[in-house]
């Protein structure tokens, strides 16, 4: 017995060690060195490599392009990064476009001189990690209803607010009358036409009168579509401004009520009444439409008026808990000053209106950093 043993030992103690494969990524940094070699093919060759591995690479191109003291390292990772970006910027089922939102940070709140702040917006610093994608517009009717086989806005031929529209073309009007579970399901169902893993696992969903009113909800993360959290919509809204708006502090580009007063921005007593075809008004210095008005716009994150007290300075994702979830960009029904970069709002998930909508937003596949460490 004790021969047995200690030759079991002997045998285990040979067996060969099996090396871990290499990271398909470790490489990245040395292509990116690459992008400056004094040979013109082996710049070329590194190009198309790093154009290959797609998304994992672009958030290092991107610090590259910003950072790097070559010229050409700056000047190639900035032609690699545009074309990846063209690459995803996509969904292959819809073809609803995205922009890049890159990592960083950014004031969030609004300034105690801000003309109607509120008590729930106090100014604090937040950094966003890694790049995102976001719709560039709202969905909209058509988008839904491919996804969904449904049209519930209230602003369609079909809707309750048809006499709103009469003449009107409403299939890139943003969907509306939709509950934060309704946006899950659309974004898990488009994430599986696209080929991705669904961002959540959701379970025990129930549904009344074509809406889901209830869920069990498990984060499962990954690259798939999801509702952006409360600070990722304002980094992307505000895209890289300070002002109250992203076109500054008075009058500008956006479907809400305009009204005259002493504590109002601007001036004017038009207003729309209703939704507007998403891309009417002028962009954001990142080209994302409809950020100031037109439908409010579900987040993932629990609303707590009190919660940037305690907000994590780093990728915050809301209270762990409460009855009510975020909704950002205000709504063709308010008044300019509600529609501003910091207001707030909040709604029950289960709860549907005319003035509520979503848009979507990617995670980046990206790697840890030391998997981009060159080799030695």
């Amino acid at each position: 017995m004790g021969y047995r043993t200690a030759l079991t030992i002997v045998l285990i103690a040979a067996s060969p060690t099996q090396a871990a494969p290499p990271s398909p990524y470790a490489n990245i940094q040395e292509l990116i060195a690459q992008l400056g070699d004094s040979a013109f093919l082996r710049r070329e060759q590194a190009s198309q490599s790093l154009s290959r591995i797609g998304e994992p690479a672009l958030e290092p191109l991107q610090h590259a392009a910003r950072t790097s003291q070559d010229f050409e390292i700056r000047t190639r990772a900035q032609h690699v990064v545009d074309t990846i970006l063209v690459q995803i910027s996509r969904s292959p089922t819809l073809r609803m476009p995205f922009v890049c939102v890159p990592a960083g940070t950014f004031r969030m709140g609004s300034p105690e001189t801000e003309k109607q702040r509120k008590v729930d917006e106090r100014q604090h610093t937040i950094r966003i990690s890694h790049p995102f994608l976001i719709g560039k517009y709202e969905v909209t009717q058509d988008e839904y209803h491919q996804i969904m086989q449904r049209r519930p806005s209230w602003f369609s031929p079909m809707g309750q607010g048809a006499d709103k529209v009469t003449k009107q073309t409403t299939g890139r009007f943003p969907v509306e009358s939709v509950t934060w579970f309704d946006a899950l399901v659309f974004c898990n169902r488009l994430s599986e036409r696209d080929g991705l893993e669904p961002y959540y696992a959701l379970s025990n969903l129930k549904q009344e009168k074509s809406s889901y009113m209830s869920a069990n909800v498990e984060i499962l993360g990954g690259t798939g579509y999801r509702l952006p959290t409360e600070a990722e919509w304002e980094c992307a809204c505000r895209a890289g401004t300070s002002t109250p708006y992203h076109f500054g502090a008075a009058s500008g580009g956006g479907n809400y009520l305009y009204k005259t007063s002493a504590n109002n921005y601007g001036t004017g007593t038009y207003r729309l009444g209703r939704t507007n075809r998403v891309g009417s008004y002028s962009p954001n210095p990142l080209r994302i439409f409809d950020m100031h008005g037109n439908v409010a716009e579900w987040c993932f994150d629990w609303y707590d008026k009190s919660y940037y007290d305690r907000s994590p300075s780093n990728d915050p994702t809301g209270p762990r808990g409460g009855d009510h979830r975020v909704l950002r960009g205000g709504s063709w029904i308010v008044q300019q000053t509600s529609c501003r970069s910091a207001t707030r709002f909040w709604a029950v998930p289960g709860e549907t209106k005319f003035t509520i909508g979503f848009r979507v937003v990617r995670s980046l596949d990206h790697v840890p950093p030391d998997a981009t460490k060159p080799s030695r």
